[in-house]
């Protein structure tokens, strides 16, 4: 059975993700992490400023709530759940 690789989001890197950047996100029924990109160790810092101006540029329906972005270890096959959050590491990269 294949598997499919997550990539890093940057046009024409094609390395494999190492960071899933996400917002908790939740419609009052259904929480899940809302993903607005994925990256390599080389590109972490510009796809996080990236998905930082879409998340802000996003207005939720009144039924949404979506939470601060943040930097993920990806794991391929693992839920978002069980995901680790890389607090430290989205403090080098804030705006």
């Amino acid at each position: 059975m294949s598997s499919t690789i997550v990539r890093c989001n940057v046009p024409a890197c094609g390395e494999p993700a190492a960071y899933k950047i996400a917002a908790p996100w939740s419609d009052g029924a259904f929480t899940e992490l809302k993903t607005y990109g994925h990256a390599c160790s080389e590109h972490l810092g510009l796809v996080f400023r990236e998905a930082e101006q879409r998340r802000e540029a996003y207005v939720p329906q009144p039924s949404e709530t979506i939470e601060e972005i943040g930097i993920y270890r990806y794991e391929q096959g693992k839920r978002d759940r069980q995901l680790q959050r890389l607090w430290g590491l989205e403090e080098n990269y804030r705006s």
